[in-house]
């Protein structure tokens, strides 16, 4: 009798679409490990922010997910002409063509001119999960430009375009927790300098071993930067993935179960509807493929046609039933 009243419970229709989840959200991280420059690189805009006497009311910044570099430039506007025009000057034509481009769904992002753009020089597109950002390395330095530009502007906030150059380079010559070593360092292997490394810093002339020459001590430093950042990356992914991993639970699905997407609906104050009370799930969706250990291809119920690519955060499935659990919890899209 208890199994046959905790069916027809969790079978409520209407339990499964409102009823939010007690239990940890399912997905172990997924960390991305390049291991060289320019093999992963994010983008994103930030903005609109105040219009400056120039203007710009944009920014758009580029990530090296190995070397941590970062590339900023302001733009007047975040369309997909200027994404592929700024890709083409200020990364392709000083980095080389990265292996793999990342950016979030946005409308310039996903337009035919981008796309183009960035198949043509050989890259591959990927597009983040929507509503899961961390996928892509520009959200933590976007975070980082904003708290420089507030401590630069003060209360002239339509100036703000005046430091973004002198924020980058205090980006690029601090060293990152991550790889334990500065950007220029991992990119150029060497230090910029700066007035105060005049000062403070004796003179090096002179003192070379004469029978070195200068092409080799570079190609040593880099290569000995590269094999650090390596090995740092490697020991904070296990740590991240640690952490991350303790406030998650381990879930897999197969080909044939059944699944909820987790809505995000907007507040319509003009047809009276709030989204604090809308459903929290619509579906029911099946699962058709299974691309990764986070990622399955799902298609919807009713039609039989594809919904997309979708980041699974927590799913209980009842194979061949209708029926699913209450607690089915969020999906995310992904391409």
């Amino acid at each position: 009798m208890a199994t046959d009243i905790k069916r027809d419970v969790t079978s409520c229709t209407i339990c499964q679409l409102t009823k939010p989840s007690q239990r940890k959200p399912a997905g172990f991280m997924v960390p991305i490990s390049p291991q060289k420059p320019w093999e992963y690189a994010g983008m994103n805009f930030i903005g609109p922010l105040p219009r400056t006497p120039s203007g710009n009311a944009y920014i758009i910044v580029f990530v090296d997910c190995f070397s941590k570099w970062v590339d900023v430039c302001a733009v007047k506007e975040a369309s997909a002409l200027v994404a592929a025009s700024k890709f083409v000057s200020e990364i392709f034509a000083r980095h080389g063509t990265p292996t793999y481009l990342i950016s979030d769904r946005g409308s310039p992002f996903v337009s035919d001119l981008f796309e183009s753009v960035v198949s043509t020089l050989g890259s591959n597109h990927r597009l983040t999960t929507a509503y899961h950002p961390q996928t892509n390395a520009t959200e933590r330095v976007n975070r980082t430009l904003k708290t420089g530009i507030r401590a630069y502007v003060g209360d002239k906030h339509t100036s703000w375009d005046k430091f973004i150059s002198q924020i980058c380079f205090a980006l690029r010559t601090a060293p990152h927790e991550s790889t334990g070593l500065c950007p220029s360092m991992n990119l150029y292997g060497r230090e910029l300098q700066t007035p105060v490394d005049l000062l403070i810093q004796p003179s090096q002339e002179g003192v070379e071993d004469p029978g070195i020459l200068y092409p080799e001590t570079l190609r040593d430093s880099i290569h000995s930067a590269h094999d650090h950042a390596r090995a740092m990356l490697a020991r904070s992914h296990d740590r991240q993935k640690h952490y991350y991993d303790l406030r998650r639970r381990h879930t897999t699905y197969e080909v044939g179960d059944l699944v909820r997407v987790k809505s995000h609906p907007r507040s319509d104050a003009l047809s009276s509807f709030t989204a604090k009370l809308a459903p929290l799930y619509t579906g029911p969706f099946r699962v058709s493929q299974k691309l990764g250990p986070v990622n399955y291809r799902l298609i919807r119920l009713d039609t039989g046609t594809d919904a997309g690519v979708f980041l699974l955060t927590c799913y209980l499935s009842i194979p061949g039933s209708l029926l699913l659990h209450p607690e089915v919890y969020a999906l995310f899209l992904l391409l």
